[in-house]
């Protein structure tokens, strides 16, 4: 659930820090020690020629002679912001530096906006009081920069809310997921089928290095037993050398749609279109097809990811970085024409999207409750978790899932399960900025933010009850009260397997049709919300032979 977001990051917002300052004269100096100005020149003259380490050095040298001087901390703050980032604590001494700069000079409104890059960073570090305390005394100062004023305002209402909303926590008590899973060096963005039997999740094997990137791959494990399998490699179709992840799977473990990066250098050249690209492979007869890319009217020259497809693979939610949505990255929607073509996506409206950032879109079985993380709705802090029901005729707005579930940090990547009781996502431990660890985790999910409509589902087989051969069948449900068609899903042609989702609720009329073979239709009442998985007799077949499933 957490992102991973290198802490020296924050400081690029100010674009306009240089290496080194305009020319000064020592009358303009803040400090009139004559040793630190020695030192502040030194380090000058060894910028301009990019001697970084010997710069770095005389600018230590300085501030130590004059812990007031403020060019000289600004300056440091300054490298370690855009030459020595990657430095184990180069955050923690830019926000040393910084506060070092208002503490000397609080009303010096050049250095000023210094109090909203520290109100940030506070804020992303969960420290409230700090954060409004910092951003409160570049309000006070009255600057005329509408940018800089709004960004402390909101800095502000984000602590308000947190305050608010910390005072009445949800019962969360994520738990690890244990051995053989989470044995990966990174393991995230599980999701499951609808009978809860097989987990598909991205991750990485070995340990990265500056010099080796992290490969993605997906991993599979199956419940045997009520035990988890040893993860896997889904398949050598899907997995290359190229990145392979965040994936999402149809009701029935039949439909896969994943992102891939191609690495332009040594990639596979399957025909990625922009920076990362959805593609889709259909399992038939237990093996995966192989991958294809979702086209044009799914991927451009942008950035797409993070896919979360409806029960019935037929409606598809992901995340794009292209133009024509309300800014930064949005959540976008297409659907399967009855020409199994995907049509051209569409944004959603204001209750998911905003000026800013949303990501990881999961839709329920439901079809109905999206969740997703947003940086531009009301939250916590960073990108927080939220829900909202797309069909509702009062057009409800989206939702934030609640503190503990939202902090301070960034929340992405949630699964939640058929029946809505329980909920997946990744739990990360960032160290330094950079992710240290990262494992699957289960929790029970509070009622407060559970699915309003639960779901079902029924599993079986078709097959000719005179040859016992397994058939190819359409399996239609429909809306007993209605009569209007719910979804329709196919039986696997080799196998004659099944699965489709009933939402709690309704009573339904399930149809099995196939060319040549007598019309079957059962009846199932879920009018009260029954929730309880039974076995019951299915009949397909001109001789109407019984066969047995899931419930």
């Amino acid at each position: 659930m957490k992102q991973n977001t290198q802490a020296f990051m924050l400081f690029l917002l100010a674009a306009f820090f240089t290496i080194t300052l305009p020319n000064q004269t020592q009358a303009q100096y803040s400090t009139k020690n004559k040793k630190a100005i020695k030192y502040y020149q030194k380090a000058r003259e060894n910028l301009k020629r990019r001697k970084y380490d010997e710069g770095l050095a005389y600018l230590e040298k300085a501030v130590k002679k004059d812990p007031k001087f403020l060019e000289a901390h600004y300056q440091l703050a300054s490298l370690y912001t855009r030459i020595f980032f990657n430095e184990p604590g180069a955050g923690e001494k830019v926000m040393n530096h910084y506060q070092q700069i208002v503490t000397a000079d609080p009303g010096n409104k050049r250095y000023i906006h210094l109090n909203v890059t520290l109100g940030e960073q506070h804020l992303k570090n969960g420290k409230y009081d700090l954060a409004r305390a910092s951003v409160s005394r570049y309000l006070d100062a009255k600057i005329k920069s509408p940018r800089m004023n709004k960004k402390a305002q909101d800095i502000i209402a984000t602590c308000d809310y947190a305050a608010k909303g910390m005072q009445t926590p949800l019962p969360f008590r994520p738990t690890p997921l244990t051995p053989p899973l989470n044995t990966l060096y990174y393991q995230y963005f599980p999701v499951l089928t609808a009978d809860q039997n097989t987990l598909i999740f991205t991750g990485v094997k070995n340990q990265p290095s500056r010099r080796v990137a992290p490969d993605e791959s997906m991993y599979v494990s199956y419940k045997k037993n009520g035990q988890w399998t040893t993860p896997e490699s889904i398949s050598d179709k899907i997995n290359t050398i190229d990145n392979e992840g965040t994936c999402s799977i149809s009701a029935d473990g039949k439909v896969l749609v994943y992102t891939v990066c191609e690495n332009r250098r040594r990639g596979t050249r399957r025909g990625v279109i922009g920076i990362c690209d959805l593609f889709i492979s259909v399992k038939v007869g237990g093996k995966w097809s192989e991958p294809k890319n979702l086209g044009p009217n799914i991927n451009t020259r942008a950035w797409e990811s993070q896919p979360s497809l409806s029960a019935d693979g037929k409606t598809l939610y992901f995340a794009s970085k292209r133009g024509g949505g309300k800014g930064g990255i949005d959540i976008w929607v297409s659907k399967m024409g009855e020409d199994g073509k995907w049509q051209p996506a569409k944004n959603l409206d204001e209750r998911v999207n905003t000026p800013r950032d949303e990501v990881s879109p999961f839709i329920h079985v439901n079809g109905r409750t999206l969740y997703f993380s947003s940086e531009g709705h009301q939250g916590y802090g960073g990108k927080d978790l939220f829900s909202v029901d797309l069909f509702s005729l009062a057009k409800e707005k989206s939702k934030n899932l609640g503190y503990p579930i939202n902090d301070y940090r960034d929340q992405v990547g949630l699964f939640i399960t058929t029946d809505g009781k329980k909920g997946y996502y990744t739990q990360e431990e960032v160290v330094n900025g950079r992710m240290a660890t990262s494992k699957l985790a289960t929790f029970d999910m509070p009622d407060q933010i559970k699915p309003k409509i639960t779901s079902n589902y029924v599993q079986g087989y078709v097959y000719d009850a005179k040859t016992k051969k397994k058939l190819q069948a359409t399996i239609e449900l429909k809306d007993v009260n209605t009569a209007q068609l719910q979804t329709s899903v196919s039986s696997d042609p080799q196998n004659g397997s099944y699965l489709i989702v009933l939402n709690n609720g309704a009573e339904y009329a399930l149809e099995v049709k196939r060319k040549g073979y007598a019309f079957k239709s059962m009846k199932f009442n879920y009018a009260k919300g029954k929730d309880q998985n039974r076995l019951k007799s299915i009949f397909h077949s001109t001789r109407l032979e019984p066969v047995w499933f899931l419930l």
